[in-house]
């Protein structure tokens, strides 16, 4: 295995897109929209988003956003589907980049992946703090749980880690950086630093005690 079948391990569903996109202009469109609807969450929140909201950001007709969109959680959905893609090609690219021999050190790229992420895509902050029941990601359960599997079976292949409980543990870890990462945005728009270093502390502390390779 490589870090790349990190991705394909972990996206495990299309989304919640009323019509699959079959054309380039189609995919296009759908993209708009959830630009739209990302800068709209990333002003007002999760909450107050409407989809007639997201048509008039996107400077499209109601019926467009229907045309793709059931109702304002499948915009949601898409939208916290199209981010967590998002982050696994960013992570992927910087394991690629670094070629970390450690857990500690393909922790520290994952945490690069998902600072990045919180700094440059508009809402997407408010989606990871959103509940995971108002926001379904339908098959593979959390965003978390969806990682923990594939990673797994890398660090076992690439770095040779022996754990029976390795998937368990790598879900804890990976949902406690998450909830870190997310306060450290909370209280400063660029993410506080403190917050973020505590991040890489407490994670490294927990994969110490409870995985080695």
């Amino acid at each position: 295995m490589s870090f790349n079948d990190l991705i394909s391990g972990a996206l495990t569903t299309t989304g919640q897109v009323r019509n699959e996109p079959v054309q380039a202009r189609s995919s296009e469109r759908i993209g708009a929209l959830l630009d739209a609807a990302s800068a709209v969450v990333a002003e007002v929140g999760i909450e107050r988003l409407t989809t007639a909201m997201v048509a008039e950001r996107a400077g499209a007709s109601i019926g467009t956003v229907y045309r793709y969109f059931p109702d304002r959680i499948a915009v949601l959905s898409a939208m916290s589907l199209r981010g967590f893609e998002r982050f696994l090609r960013k992570s992927v690219d910087n394991l690629e980049a670094a070629s970390p021999s450690t857990i500690d050190g393909v922790f520290d790229c994952l945490i690069d992946a998902s600072v990045e992420m919180h700094r440059t895509e508009p809402g997407y902050t408010s989606i990871r703090l959103s509940d995971q029941i108002a926001l379904p990601e339908v098959e593979g359960g959390t965003t978390s749980a969806r990682v923990a599997g594939p990673l797994a079976a890398i660090l076992t292949d690439e770095l040779g880690v022996v754990d029976d409980d390795l998937v368990n543990r790598l879900d804890i870890a990976l949902t406690i950086a998450d909830a870190l990462i997310v306060r450290a945005f909370i209280s400063a728009p660029r993410g506080d630093e403190a917050a973020i270093a505590a991040t890489r502390a407490v994670v490294g502390s927990y994969l110490g005690s409870s995985v080695h390779a």
